[in-house]
């Protein structure tokens, strides 16, 4: 995500899970990186705010001098089946004007055979 402006933009990043799917943890910056456990990830940030809820992640970060951030979290597949992966929504707290979103998809979990 990275802001078009020259300012500190409070963001607020809602990440909806498609039906089918767990969130197992939130990656934090020590478990990514150089020696982390998910080192392809390369560095992530750590948000102020991280909840991984039922249906969605939701996370608070402060997006500054038009840089690009990078955070992340771990899902699980529980359930088989075909679903419509929601876009991820980003907007400033204070300007919901202000926001970007990623495109949908679809999924498919296939069952253990």
């Amino acid at each position: 995500v990275a802001p078009r402006e020259e300012r500190l933009i409070p963001a607020i990043v809602e990440d909806l899970l498609p039906p089918g799917f767990e969130i197992e943890a939130v990656v934090r910056p020590e478990d990514a990186g150089n020696t982390g456990v998910y080192s392809w990830l390369d560095n992530i940030r750590e948000p102020r705010v991280a909840e991984a809820r039922d249906d969605r992640f939701v996370a608070a970060l402060d997006l500054r001098n038009r840089r690009a951030e990078r955070i992340a979290y771990v899902v699980r597949a529980v359930t088989p089946g075909t679903y419509t992966l929601p876009g991820a929504v980003v907007e400033d707290m204070y300007r919901p004007d202000t926001f970007g979103r990623s495109a949908t998809g679809r999924v498919v979990i296939a069952p253990r055979g």
